[in-house]
């Protein structure tokens, strides 16, 4: 069976700050239907670093953000989209928008997330252009 968008937590600042569990980041590759390498290095965590986290358990503050942002674009875009498929179809998809980059690979910086999260208010309120 398929992970969904709501089959992954909202993740809390308590959740960030405690350290967020690497299962968190297998759920929401899954989620994706994209390759843990491809989440792991969205998340700029290097192999050797995946392999100490997965022994700990949980990941750092830094990279627990970075989780929970990801986790709140899935959400968001399942919200407005109206499906996990259509979410994780548009958030893997060139997006003329985005200069024909994916909303995923843009959102890999606060700064490009708030230009996703921008886009799909748009998007919610019928303004395409």
């Amino acid at each position: 069976m398929a992970a969904t968008a709501s089959s992954v937590a909202a993740l809390t600042e308590h959740d960030v700050r405690r350290g967020v569990p690497v299962t968190t980041v297998t759920a929401v590759a899954h989620s994706l239907q994209l390759p843990l390498a491809d989440v792991l290095d969205w998340l700029s965590i290097a192999p050797r670093t995946w392999a100490r986290r997965k022994q700990a358990g949980v990941l750092d503050t830094l990279e627990s953000d970075r989780v929970a942002r990801l986790t709140r674009l899935l959400r968001r875009a399942t919200q407005v989209l109206g499906s996990a498929t259509d979410a994780r179809v548009w958030l893997t998809t060139p997006n003329r928008s985005l200069q024909r980059r994916t909303p995923f690979e843009v959102a890999g910086t606060e700064v490009g997330a708030e230009s996703v999260f921008a886009l799909l208010g748009r998007i919610e309120h019928g303004v395409f252009g």
